[in-house]
């Protein structure tokens, strides 16, 4: 028999395996969340530049792009709300949508492009799903934030 120490990180991952194999639900939930994440945070990062450009036309006094900002931030709201109510928290998100962010900064543009319209479809069916309560807070808040984003 070996006397050899064992390092932490073995350690970890033997603990890890073992939490698999006996709750093989809940590490899949996990597993399953954390692509819902890395993909709500790869939808975000493909919205942030477009919103950033309809928030400067519409402060610039560009009214004519108000129902695409409105209908994007909605449905970026949208994907940000179900994430949180699966569990996603500040922290994770700010490294998920970081992460995202420098992928997407070699991504070829038709890519992007691509991402981009079934993030906003996804956005968009999450948004519809979602019950009274939930639809309307996510409205608010990206009424707001168009508010806000008006008088800046």
């Amino acid at each position: 028999m070996s006397t050899a120490p064992v390092s932490r990180a073995a350690v970890c991952l033997a603990g890890a395996l073992l939490a698999m194999a006996l709750c093989p639900p809940k590490a899949m939930a996990m597993a399953k969340a954390g692509a819902e994440f890395d993909r709500t945070a790869a939808c975000v990062a493909v919205m942030k530049p477009r919103l950033a450009t309809l928030a400067d036309r519409y402060r610039a006094g560009d009214d004519a792009v108000k129902d695409e900002l409105t209908s994007l931030a909605e449905r970026s709201f949208a994907l940000v709300g179900a994430a949180y109510e699966a569990g996603l928290r500040k922290a994770e998100a700010e490294q998920r949508l970081a992460a995202a962010e420098a992928a997407q900064k070699t991504a070829p543009a038709a890519t992007l492009d691509r991402l981009m319209t079934t993030c906003r479809a996804e956005g968009a069916t999450v948004l519809a799903n979602a019950n009274p309560v939930e639809r309307a807070l996510v409205k608010s808040a990206a009424r707001a934030r168009i508010m806000r984003l008006r008088q800046r």
